[in-house]
């Protein structure tokens, strides 16, 4: 149901003219925004086209050069955190802000402990009993006492909301909270600053899931380039709109041409088992198919493709490759192989971060070595036909690629992929965090190696990539596949009712 955007009666915070630059960049250039009460205001753009600045600066973490912030229809300067927290704007962080260690009761009132003896000593049964009155409207079983490492993603992310409502928030930033959430478990998400809404609160909601947009937002807003690219009611926007709004001009719809699929298996999993008691599945890959497996937590999918990438070994089963047997020890092992695997965590487990973006792209490649020397011109010449290749938008190849945005980082590591020459790719959440114009890019690079013959493995919890991107589609669940799509039968409510 689409919400009905005449309830924000009054403006709860306004922007005027924001502008903030940086030495040889403008991040914000006469911005204008305004937040309505009991709204859900949806901000949307690209990587690098200002919201993240435009959210420091709301939270006082960053001071604007030019412009009006108005609360209540008065002008503030806020001048940080602690005084956006007392005029009860809260932030919900892109990168998780817990302390995994310590209580649930202590995460929700991180940084405002309840206390006696005049502040000297933490009460922590004071603690949980507020926090249990906290957390009950969020409809999840958790317990205070236990720790915050006792709960996956989904429960961490509605800790931290429930910590931003404990400080009495009248806008609450969420800043692409669904981000490393499962489909099954946004839901939960969207139903809290739904709900959060719905009780008068305003909510800033800044994602790059069109779907998640277009199903809780009241009100649109599109920043490119560090300026406002207009702002419209939900029921102006559709998906192309949307799309619009971000990149300035229309994006054609991606269709994979499957006609690239060709009958020589190149993968051919039997019996496989990712647990001892578990399901057993049979699994064939094809040469130039685009597979792609779903599931929620723990449904089996995402260790299935580790087996295959080499990351972790099965209980049973066999796997031939070529028709050859194939049992990889290592990823590394599995490359030597023709398997080329990308982890879903980018920064944590792919990326070099205080690297080059050449080292990077050639990371376990041996261009440019000889005789135990590495050439490191013959190196950078090797990376920068990579770059041409993959459209990765930095001026300079030996620049860090810790100055990249995530897109960018993830055109990189496709790039070390393909690099390789492998004969299957095996890709773990490949567009996370990644803006449109740059999943679309990503897509473009996929189709192109998938035409050459070459045989992709993905795992998504993107309903809208996995139709956009797959020939096939096997949806898991308790460790078992409970169907296989094709083509016009990948559906999102299709998806979901077989994981569910």
């Amino acid at each position: 149901m689409v919400p009905d955007v005449t309830r924000a009666s009054s403006a709860l915070i306004e922007l005027r003219g924001i502008a903030k630059r940086y030495p040889g960049q403008v991040a914000l250039d006469d911005v204008s925004l305004t937040i309505g009460r009991g709204e859900v205001h949806a901000l949307v753009g690209e990587n690098g086209a200002g919201k993240s600045t435009l959210i420091r600066v709301i939270a006082g973490a960053t001071q604007p050069d030019e412009g009006t912030i108005l609360v209540d229809g008065e002008v503030h300067r806020i001048l940080g955190p602690r005084v956006a927290r007392d005029l009860g704007i809260a932030v919900v962080h892109q990168e998780p802000q817990i302390a995994i260690n310590r209580s649930v009761a202590e995460n929700v009132f991180l940084g405002a402990l309840p206390s006696v003896a005049g502040g000297v000593f933490f009460d922590r049964s004071a603690a949980k009993r507020q926090a249990r009155r906290v957390l009950e409207p969020f409809g999840m079983d958790i317990d205070p006492h236990r720790t915050m490492s006792d709960y996956g993603t989904a429960a961490r992310r509605v800790i931290e909301i429930a910590h931003a409502v404990s400080q009495n928030a009248r806008l609450l930033i969420l800043d692409e909270p669904t981000a490393a959430l499962p489909a099954a478990e946004r839901s939960v998400l969207l139903g809290l600053a739904r709900d959060f809404a719905d009780g008068g609160g305003s909510v800033l909601y800044v994602s790059h899931h069109l779907d998640e947009i277009l199903e809780i937002a009241d009100t649109v807003t599109a920043l490119r380039n560090g300026r406002h690219a207009g702002t419209r009611p939900r029921s102006q926007v559709d998906r192309a709109i949307a799309i619009e709004m971000i990149l300035g001009a229309s994006l054609d719809p991606y269709v994979r041409d499957s006609s690239a699929v060709r009958s020589e298996v190149v993968l051919d999993v039997r019996d496989l088992k990712v647990t001892r008691d578990g399901a057993s599945n049979d699994i064939q890959l094809r040469r130039g198919e685009v597979l792609g497996m779903f599931g929620r937590i723990d449904a089996g999918h995402e260790e299935v493709a580790r087996i295959v990438g080499g990351v972790t070994r099965p209980v049973g089963g066999t796997m031939r490759l070529g028709g050859q047997r194939f049992r990889p020890r290592s990823p590394h092992a599995a490359k030597r192989r023709g398997v080329s695997f990308l982890p879903g965590e980018r920064k944590k487990q792919a990326i070099f971060a205080n690297s080059s973006v050449t080292e990077n792209i050639l990371a376990g490649n041996g261009i440019g070595a000889f005789a135990g020397l590495v050439r490191r011109g013959r190196r950078h010449s090797a990376a920068e036909l990579w770059r041409e290749r993959l459209g990765i938008k930095v001026p300079d190849v030996r620049q860090s690629i810790s100055t990249l945005s995530g897109g960018n980082q993830q055109k990189c590591l496709m790039a070390r992929l393909l690099a390789s020459e492998p004969t299957v790719l095996v890709l773990e959440h490949p567009t996370v965090g990644v803006d449109l114009g740059a999943r679309a890019e990503i897509y473009q690079t996929i189709a192109r190696a998938t035409e050459e013959g070459l045989a992709v493995l993905a795992v998504s919890d993107d309903l809208d990539e996995l139709k956009a991107l797959c020939d096939r589609v096997l949806v898991f669940r308790n460790g078992a596949i409970t169907g296989a799509l094709v083509e016009d039968e990948i559906s999102s409510s299709t998806i979901l009712g077989l994981a569910l």
